[in-house]
Parts: C-alpha cells; structure tokens; sequence
C-alpha cells in the first residue's frame, strides 16, 4: 500500500479533535441516551481514523494484515452508522418505546454487510487484490447513505411537527448539516485519492458536539435570566403539563427603542440597560411563582399561570406603575422604558406554543414610547 502523509496528517488531525469532543461529553453520556450514542459514534469515529491510519504503514506485501484491517474498516463504518442513526433518533423521539419497530431494519443490513466484508476477508485472506470485492464497497455506500438520510429524515419530521419554533430552527439546522457528508460521499467517488469523507463526518460531529453543549447553557450571561434554550423547554413542558385550574399566559416585555438606544450610546450601555431591565423584572415578579427568560436582544418574557385574566393584569399594571417612579430605570444609560404584550394558551387560536408567542402581538397592553 503506497504511503501518502497527506492522509496521516489529516487522521491525526482528526483523532485530536474526536478526543476533545470524546472528553467533553463523557460526564453526561451515563444521563442521556442521545448523548450515550453519539459519544459510540466519536469512539467509532476515532477508531477508523486509527484504522486507516495504520493501513498506510503496513507494507504492501502483508497482505492478510492489509485485508484485516480494511475489514474492520468496514465494520467500523457500519458500527458508526448505526450509532450516528441512534443519536439522532434518541434526540427526537419522546420515547425509547419506538425503537423496537426501529430494530430490525437497522441492525439486520449491517449484520448481513459486515458477515459478507468477513467472509471475503478470509475466503481470500493471502492473495491479491488487496482491496475487497467491488459489491462489498457498494453495499458499505448504499448502507451508509440510508443511515444519513434516514437521520435527516427523522430530524426533518420532528422540525416540521414541532410547535417550538426555537427548537424547530435548530433541528431544521442539523438535518441540513447532517446531510453535507453525503456530498462528501459523491466528492469521494469522483477523488478516490482524497481524504474527503473523513473530515467532513468530523466537522458534522463537531458541530453536533456543539448543538449539545449549546443546549445545556440555560442562562443568559448578561442578565443573568434563564435564556431562549431554557424557555422552550419550558414552555413545552408547562403546555403538557398545564394546571387545569389555572390559566397560561405569556408576556412580551420589550425596551422601547432598543436598537437605536445601542447604536447612539453604545455596547455596554445597552449591555447595562438589560441588566438594569432584568433586575426590575426580578424584583417584581418575586414570591409569583412566574418563570422569566431573555427572550432575545431587546425583549423578556414572562410565562405565569394565574387563575382568572385580572391576576395578569394586577401584574401588568404593578410593572408599569413601578416603572414610572424606578430611580433604577430612570438612571441608567438611558431612561428605559418598555412596552407589554400578552396572550394566553389553549385558545382557538393559540393552541401551540409558536402560536402563544406570536400572539402577543395582537393583545398590546402598554405600547412603546416613541423617542426622537
């Protein structure tokens, strides 16, 4: 087998990234079972780039060695698709339950690929050719590409059905990232001598890497407030599990003139200004049993459950009546004022929750004060 350092240097590449992706997820894999199998994904993943990186030092007359290795290869990227289906499965399904039906068509073809890679192995283990035959190459790609585009599949249903548009974008993100090694796989075909197909499964699961510690930051760093991650979690359980006692409302505060006010005053004074709003949010929703988040630049939100329609409005009148005499808000970078909106679920119109945000629009309840 002819030596090309262009491939070591880019497996060595790859295994230093995987294992810092490998260390950075082994506290939380024993908790999650998506996590458990994307992290059987990087130690697979890890495992080939050994693998093929040792098939470049091994001479061309070992042939029995040369064959083993492409052999565990193979089932190396059988085993790398399997757990590459699985984590993505276990990330949206509600329940591991589905999987049975799941079972059959995903272990059967990989069993019956990787018995036909052994088979070839050692039915012709001292002889050339030294690569396998052309049908066990076929089978590996066709069984490859079912994996990835059952994945994107999958993410792409849960996209389409989730009412969480926060949770929706970033699963319409990953069906999209998931879906560029299949690119690499058709680059591959065309430049054989390219190590094309490694890199591109190491940057995708870099980024789902990324996807992952992404979604265990809860809180905002500037103000200090659960952040959008913590509140579509929220929001989805608390519309699943809903007092029936009571009613859900959510509430929109947004700084009047935010972009305007960073723009003339500059980045740490609108930093300051969120600081400032959020205390005021805090000290006045104390003792409520209210949950409050950053909903995003320039505005809050407030999810409460409240027995009748008056409790939100004695809320929403508190904010404006104490924000009219805050020393806080008056003294900032700029004088802040805000204004409010608000909508409740599991009306006609807004049964989900990407229809409970966007209804806010509808119900103003305090509108913005216009500035020069």
């Amino acid at each position: 087998m002819d030596f090309n350092p262009f491939i070591l240097e880019i497996d060595v590449i790859s295994i230093a990234v995987l294992a810092v992706v490998r260390y950075g997820i082994s506290e939380y894999a024993i908790q999650d079972r998506a996590i458990s199998a994307f992290r059987r994904l990087v130690d697979f993943s890890i495992l080939f780039c050994i693998l093929n990186s040792t098939g470049q030092c091994i001479p061309t007359a070992n042939i029995p060695v040369i064959k083993i290795i492409n052999c565990l290869k193979i089932i190396t990227c059988i085993c790398m698709g399997c757990s590459w289906f699985l984590a993505v499965f276990f990330t949206t399904s509600v329940s591991a339950y589905n999987l049975r039906k799941w079972f059959t068509p995903i272990i059967l073809p990989s069993i019956i690929v990787s018995v036909i890679a052994i088979v070839d192995t050692f039915s012709n283990i001292s002889v050339e050719p030294l690569e396998m035959k052309p049908l066990v190459w076929v089978l590996l790609n066709i069984l490859t590409i079912l994996y990835i585009v059952s994945a994107s599949l999958i993410c792409l249903n849960k996209a389409r059905k989730c009412t969480n548009r926060f949770i929706r974008q970033k699963l319409y993100l990953i069906t999209f990232v998931m879906a560029l090694p299949l690119l690499s796989l058709i680059l591959q075909a065309k430049f054989y001598e390219m190590p094309i197909t490694s890199p591109s499964f190491v940057v995708v699961i870099l980024f789902i890497f990324y996807f992952y510690k992404e979604r265990r930051i809860t809180s905002n760093s500037v103000t200090g407030l659960n952040n959008a991650n913590k509140l579509a979690s929220y929001l989805d359980n608390i519309t699943q599990n809903q007092n029936p006692a009571k009613r859900l409302f959510f509430v929109k505060i947004e700084i009047d003139n935010f972009g305007a006010m960073r723009k003339k005053h500059g980045k740490a004074a609108a930093m300051e200004a969120l600081q400032k709003m959020a205390t005021f949010l805090r000290r006045q929703c104390i003792n409520r049993g209210a949950f409050i988040a950053h909903l995003n630049k320039s505005a809050f939100a407030i999810v409460t459950e409240c027995t009748t329609l008056s409790e939100l409005e004695t809320l929403m009148n508190r904010l404006i009546a104490t924000s009219a005499t805050s020393e806080e808000l008056a003294q900032g970078p700029w004088p802040i004022t805000f204004s409010i909106y608000w909508s409740e679920f599991g009306t006609p119109t807004t049964r989900t929750v990407d229809e409970l945000i966007d209804g806010c629009s509808g119900n103003c309840y305090k509108p913005a004060v216009d500035r020069e």
